[in-house]
């Protein structure tokens, strides 16, 4: 395909932020070219133009999702691990909760979506790359920030950091409790991160 002109990639876009509206208020099982045409306001010729099957519609919004996700986690890490302030285990599960009740204040589609993916990639090997690609590039944001704080097995205890926080993100994305970020994201955060930059025993 030409490259496409400005207008075109707005109207691109602005078709697969409707896709990830529908994905997150009903599932990507539910979702058609028509639903997305009507929640992006669009006639449907404008959909299948541009993407000619669901598939490939699902597929481009995870994607852009995912890469619109790691380069905003790339500039807030950047923020994380910045200043003058040492990067010490309370200082880290501060910024850490920080970030992470950000991310359920802010896009809310584009993180639904990105645990959408996880299970689509399940049954459609097609989109494991994205999958793993975004878990990927959130353990290497982890593993340098827990490096500067100290760790001296950054990339394994990234691992377990993600893993705790996705557990967080989707009982809280289930449960919607007011006092989440205070009464079980801290707290869980502090003990973790202590225990992950604890000294090892002799």
């Amino acid at each position: 395909m030409a490259a496409r002109a400005p207008r075109g990639e707005a109207r691109r876009a602005h078709i697969l932020e409707a896709t990830l509206r529908v994905i997150a208020a009903t599932g990507p099982e539910a979702l058609t070219h028509r639903r997305v045409a009507q929640e992006a306001g669009l006639p449907l010729a404008a959909t299948t133009y541009w993407f000619a099957s669901k598939e490939e519609l699902v597929a481009e919004a995870y994607r852009l999702a995912a890469d619109r996700d790691v380069e905003r986690a790339e500039r807030l890490a950047e923020a994380l691990g910045g200043g003058t302030e040492p990067l010490g285990a309370e200082v880290l599960a501060a910024r850490l909760a920080a970030l992470t009740a950000g991310e359920l204040d802010g896009d809310r589609a584009s993180l639904v979506a990105g645990y959408a993916l996880c299970l689509e990639a399940a049954r459609r090997p097609e989109l494991r790359e994205i999958a793993v690609g975004w878990t990927d590039a959130y353990r290497r944001l982890a593993a340098r920030l827990l490096e500067l704080a100290g760790s001296t097995r950054p990339v394994a205890d990234a691992e377990l950091l993600v893993a705790v926080l996705d557990g967080l993100l989707l009982e809280q994305l289930a449960r919607g409790a007011a006092d989440f970020g205070p009464a079980v994201l801290q707290p869980a955060l502090e003990r973790l991160v202590a225990a992950l930059l604890a000294p090892a025993a002799s």
